[in-house]
């Protein structure tokens, strides 16, 4: 399909407020690829300028080589899907379609052949002589990606579609949406706040904050290998335990944790004594166990006292409060723990991540390339 690339793009308006900082991203051909970070962060601001409904303040957007950013948004061959549909209620389901495509003059053959054929991969054959209001939200949603779909475009953009549906639908639509991009093989640009959404869609990921690209990676490498304090813990659901210890010598003290710092982190941080540093662990790599003396061999054993447990029907997180410092665990389906009781946890040190506690940057090694 396309090609899309950001070279060194910046928003700021006429206050002066910059709201996207030197954007460098290419999204390849036929790639899946998710703009996702906290509201504010300039994510959809950065898909609007794609599709040209912003103005660029500084750099190239370039579809397929081509320079798009001073052209007008039909001129760009890119379809949108919308938060809200933006169905035209008077209309049914095969004129919200065609709409579009009867603008540009396309032959009416055409039209109701590029009509019935996107009907017949969203499944919408039955309802395309149904009002939109005689739809439910999840049937609405994919007449808005099947108008997308008519259009033939180079580029699909998706502007947090799902978030005005249940949590069913969503999981639903999360399913057909990947089987789209699998049929079409089409580029597709997708924002989200939701990293669940992201984790699960996309080929690539692009975390914003504060209007710069934190991290541009697979989910895999997101999710097991943060660049900073904030994508660990933006990503993961409970998102990563982050805490602060003090170093001394080679070792991290702090929230009842005592733990060996790995030399080659400390030399990247640059000191080999003093100051703090950051210890990231997921909830999945926190152990539970019946009292010390059933822990693992080399792990890092705590004190814990139980906070709060969550029965999820397949797992069950707990909350644990250790020297004041709240810690999230996932433990089995089976584990049944009273809040106020004493336990024991442990980590193990192959599965932390080592963050300079001041900048928040990544010090381990599967993070630091």
């Amino acid at each position: 399909m396309a090609t899309v690339t950001f070279d060194n793009v910046v928003k700021a308006y006429d206050n002066g407020v910059t709201v996207l900082h030197d954007i460098n991203l290419d999204v390849k051909d036929g790639e899946f690829v998710v703009f996702v970070g906290p509201s504010g962060c300039g994510k959809s601001t950065l898909m609007r300028m794609l599709a040209g409904l912003e103005s660029v303040t500084q750099g190239a957007i370039r579809i397929d080589g081509a320079r798009v950013d001073g052209l007008v948004p039909r001129e760009r061959e890119i379809a949108m899907v919308f938060q809200d549909y933006a169905l035209y209620p008077h209309k049914t389901v095969y004129e919200n379609m065609a709409f579009g495509l009867r603008l540009r003059k396309i032959p009416k053959s055409e039209i109701d052949a590029r009509v019935k054929e996107a009907a017949d991969i969203l499944q919408l054959g039955h309802l395309l002589e149904r009002k939109p209001r005689n739809l439910s939200g999840g049937q609405r949603q994919r007449v808005a990606m099947g108008r997308a779909i008519v259009r033939h475009a180079k580029v699909f953009l998706f502007d947090e579609p799902l978030s005005n549906l249940d949590a069913k639908l969503r999981n639903e639509m999360r399913v057909e949406i990947k089987k789209l991009h699998r049929r079409l093989g089409a580029t597709m640009i997708y924002v989200t706040h939701d990293q669940v959404e992201a984790m699960t869609l996309a080929d690539r990921i692009a975390v914003l904050s504060g209007g710069h690209v934190v991290q541009y990676g697979t989910p895999d490498e997101i999710y097991n290998s943060p660049r900073t304090t904030f994508v660990a813990g933006f990503t993961g659901s409970p998102p990563m335990n982050l805490l602060k210890l003090d170093l001394d010598g080679a070792r991290g003290r702090g929230h009842g944790i005592e733990i060996a710092v790995p030399s080659d982190v400390l030399q990247r941080q640059g000191r080999l004594g003093g100051g703090h540093i950051t210890l990231g662990v997921r909830p999945e790599s926190v152990l539970h166990a019946m009292d010390r003396n059933t822990m693992p061999a080399g792990r890092c054993a705590l004190d814990a006292r139980v906070v709060v447990t969550e029965p999820l029907g397949a797992e069950t997180l707990c909350t644990f409060e250790v020297a004041g410092q709240q810690l999230v665990a996932r433990l089995g389906a089976d584990v049944r723990l009273e809040p106020g009781t004493a336990a024991s946890l442990a980590i193990d040190p192959a599965k932390v991540h080592w963050f300079d506690a001041e900048s928040g940057m990544s010090l381990s090694q599967r993070s630091a390339k």
